[in-house]
């Protein structure tokens, strides 16, 4: 993991108004910030890395609350299954069911290609002579 950026108590307000879901026009009038000054900011590297470091947690963050109803989502759709009293919400549980089944098999098997990718430039790099 890299080492935090290091960014003003400013520039971490507008990140997190950003964040917020305002618009950079809503963010930079409510923090008083002129919006050619974001866009100054946003080329620089710690405020990008804080920004990335920012969405990364909040995706992270987003992704532990799905985890935490996955148990509760299956239940329910195997039940909307199950259910012959309900057809148009069966077919549309077993549509999601399915949907979500190639969503998944999809990333597993793209995350699996990734890997395998990074472990051959790791071995091919460490093939190559040292560089001057």
């Amino acid at each position: 993991m890299r080492q935090k950026a290091t960014i003003t108590a400013k520039q971490r307000r507008l990140i997190e108004a950003l964040l917020a879901g305002q618009s950079v026009t809503a963010a930079t009038r409510q923090l008083g910030i002129n919006r050619a000054t974001f866009y100054r900011w946003a080329k620089q590297d710690a405020f990008k890395a804080a920004l990335a470091d920012a969405e990364a947690e909040l995706l992270a963050n987003a992704m532990r609350r799905l985890l935490s109803m996955q148990s509760g989502a299956l239940d329910a759709l195997s039940d909307l299954v199950s259910d012959r009293r309900l057809p148009g919400a069966r077919l549309a549980a077993a549509k999601t069911v399915l949907d979500a089944v190639l969503r998944f098999r999809n990333a597993v098997e793209l995350e699996a290609r990734l890997a395998e990718l990074e472990r051959k430039v790791e071995a091919a790099q460490a093939e190559m002579p040292p560089s001057d």
